[in-house]
């Protein structure tokens, strides 16, 4: 992976944004900052829309292993 310091700190935004055909977005903003490796904030901000009727999203309980 990519180096880092001990002086490196991310913090994490999660917003919900409402669509206008009434969906939804979750928007995962994260910024890593590192005075020592990186010039500047790296940004990263990832969305996922919300479906509607929920049929990409089957959880179902862990099985046990033995």
């Amino acid at each position: 992976g990519v180096p880092y310091s001990e002086r490196a700190t991310m913090t994490e935004h999660m917003d919900l944004t409402p669509l206008p055909d009434g969906g939804q977005l979750l928007l995962v903003t994260t910024i890593v900052e590192d005075p020592v490796y990186l010039t500047g904030p790296y940004i990263v901000s990832p969305h996922f829309k919300r479906e509607a009727d929920g049929s990409k999203w089957a959880p179902h309980p862990c099985k046990q292993v033995q």
